[in-house]
């Protein structure tokens, strides 16, 4: 038999390493065999990122032995929760003044652990951006831009209060029916790179494509030294020939999804507070009347919106699909885009347990006045029944549990008929034990 060297296993796991063999320094001469319970090594992607203040950053952990902890080296810079939901954790750093490392300890249930670092880098983009309609073409049209207008962005740099010159940012076309103008030539381009001014400000125009129907549109913009990307949404308002075609937003389908149903239970149908779909209303002549076809499943809030640009509401109250119809002052009309209202996913499934069961000693011997204990070992819950004898100075301490567990015996004052033959019950599995009590006179314990 060969003797096997117990292996200290408390070293912080930081680089894997794998060994082809590990001579025995207990005198045999043999080589250990890795050890196939040892699973798959933890490890956590990315290892090392760049992370800005206030920017999300998702990591995801792998291996080891669920359910893994996270904790940080730094805890004003990078506040952390310290229990991991599943397989992934994201990480909000707060705000630094120059570059911070900031190591997170990745634990899994063992103990084993990694090392995942993360570089603060200061904020040089501020949360504000500068968006203004140019007159004449962008004007008219709410606080978007009409189709064929254009527009003014502005994005500031600045550390610590401080503005940043000559910075170069980096505006893209994220979404949307629109072009960049590049100054001087007029060209229109999806990317361009503009430096700050003697402000800190970076400024772009906007045009929005002419006749393009009323959507949603994103810019970003991209503090080329660090890499943090900000993005502005606005709106673009179609417009044909000078006059607002009458139109709403959102324009493409919105889905509501319900909330998961209890273990085993079927999910819920969308309503109350949360269940609920902004629609703004542009061009024609306001007013404008909201009707729903389904006014049993949405309702819109309020009925009648006064101003192009308007907002409504759309309260939904179960599960299906609906679109709206909005009508204005000369009697045109527009169907808005529908929403599908999802029943939630139905509930996980109860958890199963597995039951395994070993009681010891099977037989034993007390008197009365006295007491014995068994162990119950296995996994999972156990039950006990008296089968034979037993009486009122009889009782079985506790009577039922988890397992594992210790069980007493007792031989009280009172009635008792021995032997007594206990069961001990887990699932499908059940384990007799037999007492004999000595001292019974007459049939009781004095």
């Amino acid at each position: 038999m060969i003797n096997k060297c117990a292996i200290g296993r408390g070293i912080t796991l930081v680089v894997t390493l794998v060994f082809t063999g590990i001579l025995n320094s207990c005198g045999s001469g043999a080589v250990s065999a890795p050890d196939p319970a040892a699973g798959t090594p933890l490890s956590v992607f990315p290892g090392a990122a760049d992370v800005f203040p206030d920017v999300p950053t998702t990591f995801t952990v792998s291996g080891g032995t669920p359910a893994y902890t996270i904790f940080s080296s730094n805890s004003v810079a990078l506040p952390v929760t310290p229990a991991v939901s599943g397989t992934t954790f994201t990480i909000v750093p707060a705000a630094v003044s120059a570059d911070t490392p900031v190591d997170i300890t990745v634990r899994d249930a063992t103990n084993k652990s990694i090392v995942a670092k993360a570089n603060i880098k200061p904020s040089t983009l501020i949360n504000q951006v500068t968006f203004t309609p140019i007159a004449p073409t962008g004007n008219g049209c709410g606080t978007g831009i009409c189709s064929g207008g254009d527009a003014q962005v502005v994005v500031r740099a600045a550390l610590n209060g401080i503005v940043l010159k000559s910075r170069p940012i980096r505006f893209e076309l994220y979404q949307g029916s629109f072009k960049i103008v590049t100054p001087g030539t007029g060209q229109l381009v999806n990317s361009l790179t503009i430096n700050t001014d003697e402000q800190g400000d970076a400024v772009v125009r906007i045009t929005a494509t002419p006749g393009a129907p009323t959507q949603v549109a994103t810019i970003q913009s991209t503090d080329v030294a660090t890499g943090l990307s900000r993005r502005y949404n606005f709106n673009i308002i179609q417009q044909i020939s000078g006059a607002g075609v009458l139109s709403t937003l959102p324009s493409g389908g919105v889905t509501l999804k319900g909330a998961k149903g209890g273990a085993g239970q079927d999910g819920f149908c969308p309503s109350g507070p949360f269940a609920v779909v902004d629609y703004y209303i542009f061009g024609g002549t306001p007013p404008y009347v909201v009707a729903s076809p389904l006014p049993t499943l949405a309702s819109p809030i309020p009925s009648v919106v006064t101003s192009s640009g308007g907002r409504f509401t759309a309260q939904i109250n179960g599960c299906g699909k609906v679109s709206f119809i909005v009508t204005d002052a000369t009697g045109r009309t527009i169907e808005t885009s529908a929403i599908d209202s999802q029943q939630g996913d139905k509930g996980d499934a109860l958890p199963t347990t597995s039951n395994s069961l070993g009681v010891s000693p099977t037989s034993l011997t007390i008197a009365c006045g006295s007491s014995a204990s068994v162990s119950v070992v296995g996994s999972g819950t156990y039950t006990t029944t008296i089968a034979t004898g037993g009486g009122a100075g009889f009782s079985v301490t506790p009577a039922s549990g988890a397992i594992p567990n210790t069980v007493t015996l007792a031989a009280a004052s009172g009635v008792i008929s021995s032997p007594i033959t206990v069961n001990f019950i887990a699932g499908t599995t059940l384990q007799p034990v037999t007492i004999t009590v000595t001292g019974i006179i007459a049939g009781s314990c004095p």
